[in-house]
Order: C-alpha cells, then structure tokens, then sequence
C-alpha cells in the first residue's frame, strides 16, 4: 500500500477516535482528573462501546503511523496531520452538534495553511 495513502488512513482513523471517543464521554459525563485512579470510573469510561471503538481506531492509527514513519520523513507527514482538525470539527457539527464559531474555523484554517506552507519548502 502506499505510504502516504496510509497517512491518510491515520487521519481518517484519528478522526474517527475523536468523535466517537467523544460521543462516548457525552454518555458517561464528565469526569475529574482524580478519578481516573479509580477502577469503577475507568471500567465506566473504557466499557462505553464508544469510547472503546474510538481507542481501537487510534491503535490501528497508531500501527499504520509506525508503518508510514518507516517510509516517510516525519517533517513531511506530522503536518498532513492538520487535515484532521477540519475534519474532526466538520463531523463534530455534524454528529456531535457542536457549534464552531467563525473564529474557531479561522482559526483552523490558519494553522492547515501554515502546515500545507510548510510541506511546500
């Protein structure tokens, strides 16, 4: 498979994780960093089918990345990265129903240009 289609199957996975991972918090609440100890909050955490389908996505992410890293230049992958932060507040809108203000989108915007401005050197 080539590489950088790889990449692009990490961020689709990554994409993923996040929404779902937050779909799954949205269903157990919030939670304090001190009760993370705590066995009964981390099985309430970790046994929501979305929180649990969200960590499977990022370790696939995690195996393709160790397999994109082994053929690609790290300078030239992390930024592609960057995609992901559209396309998760895209389907954080969609799914999730969160608003993005204008701003947030600005400013999104700004940090994948400079990232896309960064590939191009």
């Amino acid at each position: 498979m080539d590489a950088l289609l790889i990449v692009f199957i990490c961020i689709g996975l990554g994409v993923i994780g996040q929404i779902t991972m937050k779909a799954g918090m949205n269903q157990v609440g919030a939670i304090e960093l001190g009760k993370l100890v705590d066995i009964s909050t981390l099985l309430k955490v970790f046994l929501n089918p979305f929180v649990f389908s969200g960590v499977v996505c990022y370790g696939l992410s995690l195996l393709l990345w160790l397999v994109a890293l082994s053929k690609l230049n790290v300078s030239f992958i992390y930024p592609l990265i960057s995609i992901s932060y559209v396309l998760t507040s895209f389907f954080a809108v969609v799914f999730l129903k969160e608003t993005v203000t204008l701003w947030r989108w600005t400013g999104t915007a700004l940090i994948v240009i400079g990232c896309f401005l960064i590939l191009k050197n």
